[in-house]
């Protein structure tokens, strides 16, 4: 006698699964999915905006050593001349090197 009960109460509770299920599909069409595209947008434009300054910080120093094209050095891979840089990295960190100016497309570089 309890099976038909028991059978009722799994098709009400099935019944409201599906509903939870339902409705929680269209929360993530309705919001996630425009949430996800605005989190890409922000991305993108962030990074934008550390590239450009990437870009700018490393034109402002290499901008003083323009004068010393003369004294720079060729690549000994490409031919190309070299400029210098500071090792971010490494057991030289701080310390100064020739690095191509066709970096990362050219790897060559020359100690100071």
């Amino acid at each position: 006698m309890a099976a038909p009960q028991i059978d009722q109460f799994t098709q009400a509770l099935f019944g409201k699964v599906e509903s939870v299920i339902i409705v929680c599909a269209i929360l993530i069409l309705v919001v996630g999915i425009p949430l996800y595209w605005l989190r890409l947008k922000a991305e993108r434009g962030l990074i934008r905006v550390i590239r450009s300054s990437r870009n700018r910080r490393q034109i402002q120093k290499s901008a003083p050593d323009t004068n010393s094209f003369e004294t720079a050095p060729h690549c000994p891979i490409c031919n190309a001349l070299m400029v210098k840089r500071l090792a971010r990295r490494g057991s030289r960190s701080g310390s100064t090197f020739w690095g191509c100016s066709n970096y990362p497309k050219c790897r060559g570089t020359r100690a100071i």
